[in-house]
């Protein structure tokens, strides 16, 4: 059958968004397309803004870069149209249900299924379509593939179920095909990848230089940091087994701090700066140009170096230092401490970080533990 070697996978995050596919036999070396996404933007980036916009009737317009930008473009006559974003994080920590509601950008409440439920339809559509365009025109169907979602490893099973029940009604599975749609853990779906990496793509110490497949009994954490807006922090524990097969050493743990925290610590820096509600009325005006801002931030996380931001319209050039900017992640440090004790496991040959902040101050944070 085709679906077991035509594979859609969804990173549904909570900030940004987006997919892969394999048209790979099952015999062959899976070789995965990856979706582009903001070339009418001038960007090209590997995700879209996890946000979308609903009429005022509730129906869907638009979603990802499209939706944003509609959304900082509109009037004041406008604001009827319900726009979400970061909704994600309604799951974490909550019983769910199908009558559960979540709060849109001017107030007015929605159902969190139809919200997720449409942002899951669009990114299944707009996959079929970018297959269709790299194939010859061929037509495929969503029961052609078997279907990857991820999800956070602390989520508990009322969200997982909700994720799923939201991908059954966008037509990701049907009746029939439930069998087709993997509800994926992230760290372990990180894992899988990164064991099949060598060495040296690891921060690591006595480890030797074959990859992690190919060592078993090698014990390992995988520190799953989200570094946009509103992301988790997974903390997990995973074994090598013979074979190449993982086990879970001790169940995920963590908490919804993740690059959110950075970016809010960021934002207070901004609004000292620029005192006497400077920061606050730019906010308000200019809200594409703060949309830019923060994009600049999220890429500029991943350097290591001191930073510059340039702000438009006069506000000046913002630079600081690298020691500055390390007090921004303090938060996640400090609600961290007295969670996380790395002891009686002969762990630790290495550390894994699958995050989209610089990788050194978490690394020396987690390594801190080592007793």
């Amino acid at each position: 059958m085709m679906g077991d070697s035509f594979i859609i996978a969804i990173d549904f995050g909570t900030a940004y968004s987006g997919y892969a596919f394999s048209l790979t036999p099952k015999e062959e070396q899976i070789d995965p397309f990856l979706k582009r996404w903001g070339k009418e933007l001038g960007l090209d980036t590997p995700k879209t803004p996890t946000c979308i916009l609903f009429s005022e009737e509730e129906e869907f317009l638009k979603f990802g870069y499209e939706a944003k930008t509609t959304y900082t473009n509109m009037c004041g006559g406008e604001a009827r149209k319900l726009f979400f974003e970061a909704f994600k994080m309604a799951l974490y920590g909550t019983t769910l249900n199908r009558d559960v509601m979540i709060k849109a950008a001017n107030g007015k409440s929605m159902k969190a299924l139809k919200v997720f439920t449409e942002a899951l339809r669009y990114l299944k559509e707009d996959a079929l379509e970018t297959i269709a365009a790299n194939t010859e025109g061929r037509r495929f169907i969503a029961s052609d593939f078997t279907w990857v979602l991820t999800v956070p490893a602390i989520w508990d099973p009322s969200a997982k179920q909700f994720m799923r029940e939201a991908a059954t009604q966008a037509g990701i599975v049907t009746k029939g095909t439930e069998d087709k749609l993997v509800i994926a853990l992230e760290p372990e779906a990180a894992s899988v990848w990164y064991k099949k990496l060598p060495a040296e793509g690891f921060i690591t110490q006595n480890h030797g230089g074959d990859s992690l497949e190919h060592s078993p009994g090698t014990q390992y954490i995988v520190v799953d940091c989200g570094g946009t807006v509103y992301e988790t922090i997974d903390i997990t524990v995973h074994e090598v087994l013979d074979g190449g097969a993982l086990k879970e050493l001790h169940k995920a743990s963590g908490n919804d701090l993740g690059g959110q925290t950075v970016d809010k610590k960021f934002k207070e820096f901004l609004r000292e700066i620029f005192c006497h509600g400077v920061w606050d009325e730019y906010e308000s005006n200019y809200p594409s140009e703060v949309q830019k801002m923060m994009y600049d931030f999220a890429v500029l996380k991943q350097e290591d170096e001191d930073v510059q931001i340039i702000c438009p319209f006069n506000l000046g050039t913002i630079a600081q230092r690298r020691q500055e900017i390390e007090k921004f992640f303090e938060t996640v440090e400090a609600d961290t401490r007295g969670r996380v004790k790395i002891s009686g496991l002969k762990i630790l040959s290495s550390v894994l970080l699958t995050l989209r902040f610089k990788k050194i101050y978490i690394y020396k944070y987690i390594w801190s533990f080592r007793v």
